[in-house]
């Protein structure tokens, strides 16, 4: 890995803005706890997991120095393997990992650095034994990923009323969530009279090819899933989505903040803020298996409205009253 691919506790977003600290400031400290953010994920999730730190007695640079490794070509799971090592060979004090990826990589390279996750079934992953009980050395925060998609097929659908085709791309490699939302798209699409079409996309390949070669009209929805490519890439997508003149819905609202139409899924934000508090719980002495994993109970509905007009897409007032936020 090249040394600049990773990153010493000074620099980047979450180190220098929603920790607190100047740079500059924490260079200077020494020999503090040092927290490894394994995945590359940015803006709400790393500040709340700030602000939990922060209002829990932790503030960067003062109490604590933070470690990442997040500038890969891809999103594969080699390079993230090798910089949870790196973590494992340094000796931080903890890892944070906001993707059952992620969980996994660093739970595969330890049996003794506590792990903070933010992850999709972690029961069903393996990545615990209970939700109440985590008993190893890993807990966090969890959203139910059941009922999600089909929430998103029924908005998309009341945006698009005309669509025929319904396109959902989701990662193989996030179990359970990639089964939940199969199942879930293959049920909606049948009651609705969609057109089903998967693809399979877990980060580590051009997804461009894949949507270019779509029915080139606005009756083909895109639906996108959760999980890590989703979590770090929600600007690409949205991008990529608005290029090739596609209504589309993601799990992420960082995505219609970049210009994409909508999102609908857990909240995120709250999860990153659990995480900061079981942090800073952390690095008080408390361990990963006294600490129940902590369930987000709210989701998040977001539009964007300039999106919908440069679409043609009319917004229905139903869903402009039910949003919790409109973008203009």
């Amino acid at each position: 890995m090249n040394r600049r691919d990773f990153i010493v506790g000074s620099t980047g977003l979450l180190a220098a803005e929603a920790l607190g600290r100047p740079a500059a400031a924490r260079a200077q400290q020494q020999n503090l706890p040092v927290i490894g953010l394994l995945d590359g994920v940015s803006g709400r999730l790393n500040s709340e997991l700030g602000r939990g730190l922060r209002e829990n007695g932790f503030l960067g640079g003062r109490d604590f120095n933070v470690e990442y490794g997040y500038r890969w070509p891809k999103l594969e799971a080699d390079p993230m393997a090798r910089t949870a090592a790196e973590f494992v060979k340094r000796q931080v004090a903890l890892i944070v990992a906001f993707s059952n990826k992620a969980a996994s990589v660093a739970k595969a390279v330890t049996d003794t650095i506590p792990i903070i996750f933010l992850a999709d079934e972690p029961v069903a992953a393996g990545l615990v034994n209970s939700l109440e009980r985590p008993r190893g050395h890993l807990t966090g925060a969890t959203g139910s990923v059941s009922d999600l998609t089909t929430e998103r097929i029924a908005i998309l659908r009341q945006l698009v009323p005309t669509a025929r085709t319904v396109v959902l791309v989701t990662d193989p490699t996030n179990k359970p969530a990639h089964d939940i939302e199969l199942r879930e798209a293959q049920a909606a699409a049948s009651a609705l009279e969609l057109q089903l079409s998967v693809i399979a996309w877990s980060g580590e390949h051009d997804l461009e090819p894949e949507l270019a070669a779509l029915p080139g009209d606005r009756n083909t929805m895109l639906v996108f899933g959760a999980g890590y490519p989703f979590r770090v890439s929600p600007g690409l997508l949205a991008y990529l989505a608005t290029r090739y003149d596609m209504p589309a819905i993601h799990a992420v609202r960082e995505a219609p903040d970049a210009g994409g139409l909508a999102s609908f899924g857990t909240r995120l934000a709250d999860g990153g803020y659990l995480m900061g508090v079981y942090a800073a719980r952390v690095l008080k002495g408390d361990k990963p298996a006294d600490l129940p994993v902590r369930q987000i109970t709210r989701t998040e509905f977001v539009i964007n409205r300039g999106a919908a007009k440069s679409l043609g897409v009319q917004i229905p007032r139903t869903l402009i009253a039910r949003a919790d936020d409109v973008i203009d």
